[in-house]
């Protein structure tokens, strides 16, 4: 089990109990930044054995960017978990990140072959929760992280999206007409 805080956590000895991040607690000095930061992800160039582990953070520290949205965190024992399946912890997301050193083609360019079971198996474990699949990766030493997404599933989450934008639009509209109407009555 590994979390970012492990090792500055105030109750670093209960670990064990410790789930999605619950009994986290930091001195003032330490405390995290805010989700929604405008600081940028540390994405960068990387060709250490365990990069992978990058991917899986950088991949937690993008989708977080929403200051109304539990941030997001790598999972303990990169999901091996039975309690805490997938790579990274989300209320939206269910990332399975991965990242090969990808075969150099005739023509210069990289290949890297995506199977069918890396999304069958990320498909599976978010059957009978609310959460969307994804499937992160990048090649070796690479700074550009890409995702796969089931088209249904981008679908609804554009959809979802655009009617949030709408409903915000009608609020704006109602709320810019009820300040006129207090300026003109009051």
């Amino acid at each position: 089990m590994s979390c970012e805080y492990e090792s500055y956590c105030l109750n670093r000895d209960k670990c064990y109990r410790c789930f999605d991040q619950g009994l986290l607690k930091l001195s003032d000095d330490k405390k995290r930044s805010k989700p929604g930061s405008t600081k940028t992800p540390r994405l960068g160039l990387t060709s250490a054995k365990d990069s992978w582990k990058k991917l899986e953070s950088d991949t937690a520290e993008v989708i977080s960017k929403v200051p109304t949205i539990k941030e997001a965190r790598r999972s303990r024992a990169s999901g091996a978990l039975w309690f805490e399946k997938g790579d990274v912890v989300d209320d939206i997301l269910h990332p399975e990140a991965k990242e090969r050193t990808g075969r150099l083609l005739v023509s210069g360019d990289q290949s890297m072959s995506i199977q069918r079971s890396w999304l069958e198996k990320a498909k599976e474990e978010v059957r009978g929760t609310e959460k969307t699949m994804c499937l992160p990766f990048s090649f070796k030493g690479d700074e550009v992280h890409y995702v796969i997404l089931d088209l249904e599933d981008l679908g609804t989450l554009v959809g979802t999206l655009k009617a949030y934008q709408h409903d915000n639009d009608v609020l704006r509209a109602k709320l810019s007409k009820l300040k006129l109407d207090d300026e003109e009555g009051g």
